[in-house]
């Protein structure tokens, strides 16, 4: 079985999916914290790197929350309050793998 990669569609509706959670959960249970929009653009950077790893044949690695904290750092997005972009990261690398699975 090989990897279908999902088209731009498929990534913007789960993106927005996944960011609307992200927003309503801190809504609910944040005691007043508001996200700081970094989820967003840490998705995006989940999804594609999984889809280039994935397209190649490669898988992507067993420590998503590793890699994620790594491409942080890559990035610039690697600051003491950046776990936001990570938890988009991770969600959007898992995202990807699942879609082209599908």
């Amino acid at each position: 079985m090989g990897y279908n990669t999902p088209d731009h569609d498929t990534m913007a509706r789960l993106r927005d999916e996944a960011e609307n959670n992200h927003k309503a959960y801190w809504a609910e249970n944040g005691n007043g914290y508001q996200p700081t929009g970094k989820y967003f653009p840490g998705f995006e950077s989940g999804w594609n790197d999984a889809v280039a790893a994935l397209s190649s044949g490669n898988d992507i690695p067993g420590d998503v929350a590793g890699w994620a904290k790594q491409r942080a750092q890559e990035t610039g997005n690697g600051g003491e309050n950046d776990w936001e972009w990570e938890h988009g990261f991770k969600a959007g690398a898992e995202a990807a793998k699942q879609a082209g699975s599908d």
